[in-house]
């Protein structure tokens, strides 16, 4: 009786399994942006000052991971650049070394389309990933990202995606 049970627990287990990998949920629709630096009509400019201080954000979680590597604890946005900080690391990112931001869905066990992030593309063909299950507040940051670019400065393009 015992292994009949188990069998039936397992069967069930398995046609749910199942039917979400063939069919599964899409998440939620993201208002998400891609910005391309190199299309601009005037350059950025190249600067080594980081500027005023415009927006942060920060972690989901209260301790970082120690085997996820790519997880940043803390983003700072400034004029002329971004700040992405780790446990005891500190990468800075000036806008004049970034050739583009690309917007990407990250999809959950079960759910299409679960989270979104974007892949920040430098000039020296180095890649930063930034998800919003990892960081609060990150539409906010990109839409404040966005605003230092308008289109009357020509320095980047800014696209809904």
């Amino acid at each position: 009786m015992d292994k009949f049970i188990y069998l039936t627990i397992l069967a069930v287990a398995g046609i749910f399994v199942f039917k979400k990998m063939v069919n599964p949920p899409v998440g939620p629709k993201y208002q998400l942006k891609a910005i391309l630096f190199v299309m601009g009509v005037k350059e950025i400019p190249k600067t080594r000052e980081l500027g005023r201080h415009i927006f942060t954000s920060k972690a989901r979680a209260n301790r970082i991971i120690l085997w996820v590597f790519d997880l940043w604890a803390q983003i700072d946005l400034f004029e002329h650049g971004i700040v992405l900080r780790k446990a005891k690391k500190e990468k800075i990112v000036f806008f004049h070394e970034l050739y583009a931001i690309e917007p990407l869905l990250i999809n959950s066990y079960f759910v299409k389309g679960k989270y979104f992030g974007y892949i920040f593309e430098c000039r020296d063909k180095s890649n930063i990933t930034l998800k919003s299950c990892d960081l609060c507040d990150l539409d906010i940051f990109i839409n404040e990202l966005c605003s230092l670019f308008p289109e009357e400065k020509g320095e980047a393009v800014v696209m809904h995606a």
